[in-house]
């Protein structure tokens, strides 16, 4: 990483901006500046005002994205809505299947990678599958079942 980039993302993290801190070295400075609006300065240039309007301007790019998310349930669960009110019983039941299909799934695979001997050169491929199975799918299905977490739901009460 070069020292200005290294700057920047020194004074951002220092200054509790850490998404922007993994913007600036995931996408680039300048994607970054192009994106906000703004000008990123090395962390002996940049003072407490500048530090204070990036934030802000983070916090608009936050709230926007918030807002896509938000946009981006509502056309599912419209989508749902819709589907309910279909003649068709797979139409309406499709979801259920796919999560029914999809737990199926799931549980076998853990089954198998609890109780089946794995070969020594296959363990770390069948980790990373078992924490994608985990992490993702079974997370996503309750998610959607269940509704998000406490937080999201109050944040959408605001």
């Amino acid at each position: 990483m070069l020292p200005v980039i290294a700057s920047i993302v020194s004074g951002l993290i220092q200054n509790n901006m850490h998404k922007v801190a993994d913007a600036v070295m995931d996408k680039g400075v300048d994607y970054v500046e192009k994106k906000m609006g703004i000008t990123l300065k090395p962390e002996g240039e940049a003072t407490k005002e500048d530090y204070a309007k990036w934030n802000a301007e983070a916090a608009k790019h936050e709230e926007f994205m918030a807002e896509m998310d938000l946009k981006n349930m509502e056309g599912a669960r419209n989508m749902q809505l819709a589907a309910m009110q279909s003649d068709d019983p797979l139409v309406r039941r499709f979801v259920y299947f796919f999560i029914a299909f999809w737990s199926v799934l799931s549980a076998a695979y853990i089954g198998c990678i609890t109780f089946v001997d794995i070969p020594d050169e296959n363990v770390r491929f069948a980790d990373t599958i078992l924490g994608f199975v985990l992490g993702t799918m079974v997370a996503g299905m309750f998610q959607f079942l269940l509704g998000s977490s406490l937080g999201s739901r109050n944040k959408d009460k605001k």
